[in-house]
């Protein structure tokens, strides 16, 4: 009996999967998910026939902004905002922070995950743009930061799947609220200034936001069982 039971302890030890497999699967699938969300939402909106032209309502929401400018310095202020939801600027601090993390404090899993977060979101943006190319709207001067096709907004995938990720990150170590009333900030600033600046449709925030809430979904549920796999806090 007992050497039935060390070798169904064995059986069951080996049949174990890999957590680094399950976080590859997992993330992948959070892809292809986030991917399938933006795509699909797009598609849908092709389909009510309002895609290169905008829908009247959209076209009121922008005609709003556009009558209601602000002073100066907060025009100035809408300008640099997109700054904050650009891998543009983005990526190299996120690559930067990683490095420390890795080097100097042994948390290359918190500096893989926003890798990931950061990579995923730079990728599903202009693969979405070259696939659907939806003209930007014309109704206004467009200003500031843009390029390529207007669906879907690159800077409201990122912001809330990046911003997010770090809010939970320090609320599982530290317990700190303030950053998700940070994050919300962010995301409507930015999501303000698309509109503000006419060079973006609604509807191409509404794709944004709902492809990054995906991705910020499913790549935490893939880390968090990884976490969970190895005991919480190991490093890779």
């Amino acid at each position: 009996m007992a050497r039935w039971r060390c070798h169904h302890a064995v059986g069951v030890t080996a049949e174990r999967p890999d957590p680094r497999r399950s976080l590859i699967i997992g993330v992948l699938l959070g892809y292809v998910a986030s991917w399938a969300v933006g795509v699909g939402f797009g598609l849908a909106v092709q389909h009510t026939g309002t895609w290169s032209n905008g829908a009247q309502w959209e076209r009121d929401v922008l005609t709003w902004f556009h009558n209601r400018p602000l002073p100066a310095l907060l025009d100035q202020l809408m300008l640099a905002v997109p700054y904050a939801g650009t891998n543009l600027t983005i990526l190299p601090i996120i690559i930067a922070a990683g490095l420390v993390l890795w080097r100097r404090y042994h948390r290359g899993d918190i500096a893989l995950h926003l890798l990931i977060v950061s990579i995923g979101s730079l990728s599903l943006n202009p693969s979405m743009k070259y696939l659907l190319a939806r003209p930007r709207p014309t109704l206004f001067p467009q200003r500031g930061l843009f390029a390529w096709a207007s669906y879907p907004s690159g800077h409201v995938i990122l912001t809330p799947a990046l911003y997010f990720t770090l809010s939970l990150m320090l609320y599982r170590s530290h317990g700190w609220r303030w950053p998700f009333a940070a994050s919300v900030l962010v995301i409507f600033t930015t999501a303000y200034s698309r509109l503000y600046l006419s060079v973006h449709w609604p509807s191409d925030l509404i794709g944004g936001v709902l492809i990054g809430l995906t991705w910020l979904i499913t790549s935490w549920h893939a880390f968090h069982r990884y976490h969970q796999a190895t005991r919480l806090g190991q490093p890779l």
